[in-house]
């Protein structure tokens, strides 16, 4: 089962009801949360979680500091030792000493993490052409590009808030 009863009921194709579809952030909460369990659901199938894939994704371009990806990925430290744990459990990643500090943990990318992050990608190109199916492409692009927006708002509201 995709969607969560206790949350969607039992409308689960159709939209949220009317009342509350007024409500931009209602309505953004909604899809986000009917979009998140479908990912999560299909990136389940390459043996993965969003988590895991977001860390994977972040090592490709060479290992980080563990408390780096903790930051990066707005998680905190021990959720991300569980997710290093399960990632070695898995073989695709691996701490390793960090060069020139020793209190330091590294964590490297494995390439068979590498070959799991293609996997998560074409699971992913896979749920969002039907997740976004009803879109357009340049409904889509525009889409994207809001939300890119109002993601880089947040993070500049939070900074400033500091």
């Amino acid at each position: 089962m995709i969607f969560n009863d206790s949350v969607f009921g039992d409308a689960r194709s159709e939209g949220p009801p009317e009342e509350l579809a007024r409500s931009t952030g209602f309505l953004l909460s909604w899809v986000a949360a009917r979009a998140g369990e479908q990912y999560e659901e299909v990136l389940a199938e390459t043996g993965l979680k969003p988590l895991h894939l977001g860390v994977l994704t972040q090592l490709q371009n060479g290992p980080l500091v563990q408390s780096r990806l903790s930051e990066r990925l707005s998680v905190f430290k021990p959720v991300m030792v569980t997710l290093v744990n399960e990632l070695e459990a898995m073989d695709l990643a691996e701490r390793r000493p960090h060069p020139r500090d020793r209190r330091a943990v590294e964590v490297h990318l494995l390439p068979a993490g590498v070959r799991k992050i293609r996997d998560a990608e074409q699971v992913s190109e896979r749920i969002s052409g039907e997740f976004f199916g009803p879109l357009t492409p340049e409904e889509r692009q525009s889409l994207h590009a809001l939300l890119a927006k109002l993601a880089g708002g947040a993070a500049t509201s939070r900074r400033k808030e500091s």
